[in-house]
């Protein structure tokens, strides 16, 4: 739609990886935001309400700058492409309104902060009873979709490319990588290794700000050298301890490895995430659309910010919700 628009496909691509991290970091249904509630050992709804601290000012910010960049661009819609891929839609699915309603259903219950199973099992159940209403699908049909993914031959490469997405199997690395963080996470405990080098640490970095740098530049580090998924876990268990001796809230701490652990990956060009984004948005290179993926970019500094000042700062046995410009 970008090139077709006359719009620079980088700058399209920035802003959707932008909005993709959004949606990452505040749904109940993310792998990245399950694995930081679980390694934080908080409630996965009270480390969603926690990241609007920072995750909602940096999208505002990110809506005025795309608003900005937008208007600057003009051009020509490809009509014969969109017509395409819409016709392609209507021949291979029953499309109406109605099939709204399994998506509205688990975003109240999210918003309503309902147990995560009910919230889960609303949605999956809705959506095998919608599949087998409206598009035909078989019982067993959709419990393959849940396990192996979906699947569809269009014969418009575009189309499959958007639809065809992996099930539960495709999650297993995630399951994994929590059996392996609860491993690590008793043999560090039981080792001390983590808990004397972070108390040597403590003790130089003793205010509530100076202890979340510290969880923000660990994360930084090792998500430069190592990745997403250890630049959230590493942390969460070497710093829980003290978090809760500096009578901080788990969620702070939870809130900070998200805004730096997973966001700042979208930035690494090495990063195999980053060079997929550019095979999926049409092949383009990295410094193609790093430059305008802002949200990544906004979230660690006022994390930051916040942490310094005092913003969202959760004592150990706060209510967490979210109160814009709250500080302790």
């Amino acid at each position: 739609m970008a090139a077709g628009l006359g719009i620079p496909v980088g700058m399209a691509a920035g802003a959707v990886i932008s909005g993709a991290f959004f949606g990452d970091k505040t749904s109940p249904l993310s792998d990245t935001t399950l694995l930081t509630a679980s390694a934080c050992e908080v409630p996965l709804f009270k480390h969603i309400a926690s990241m609007w601290y920072t995750t909602l000012p940096g999208t505002l910010i990110c809506l005025v700058l795309y608003t900005v960049l937008g208007l600057k661009a003009s051009g020509n819609i490809d009509v014969a492409a969109v017509n395409e891929l819409s016709n392609g839609l209507t021949a291979s699915f029953h499309i109406s309104p109605l099939h709204i309603i399994p998506v509205a259903l688990v975003l109240i219950l999210s918003v309503r902060q309902a147990p995560t199973l009910l919230a889960f099992g609303t949605g999956i159940g809705s959506g095998i009873v919608w599949s087998m209403i409206f598009q035909g699908r078989g019982f067993m049909e959709n419990l393959n979709y849940i396990m192996n993914g979906f699947s569809i031959e269009s014969g418009m490469e575009s189309l499959d490319g958007l639809l065809n997405r992996g099930g539960f199997s495709s999650m297993l690395s995630l399951v994994g990588i929590m059996l392996i963080l609860g491993m690590l996470s008793g043999l560090f405990s039981e080792s001390h290794v983590l808990t004397v080098l972070v108390n040597k640490l403590s003790k130089k970095l003793n205010t509530p700000g100076t202890i979340l740098a510290g969880v923000w530049l660990s994360s930084l580090i090792i998500c430069v050298i190592g990745g997403q998924y250890v630049a959230v876990t590493i942390p969460a268990v070497a710093f829980k301890d003290v978090c809760d001796e500096m009578d901080i809230n788990r969620a702070v701490l939870s809130r900070t490895l998200g805004d730096v652990g997973v966001m700042i990956a979208a930035l690494i060009p090495w990063n195999a995430w980053v060079i997929g984004y550019g095979v999926v948005l049409g092949g383009i290179t990295v410094n193609e659309f790093i430059p305008y993926t802002f949200l990544p970019m906004l979230c660690p500094i006022i994390s930051m910010i916040h942490n310094f000042a005092g913003v969202g700062l959760f004592h150990k046995d706060d209510e967490v919700k979210y109160r814009p410009l709250w500080r302790r």
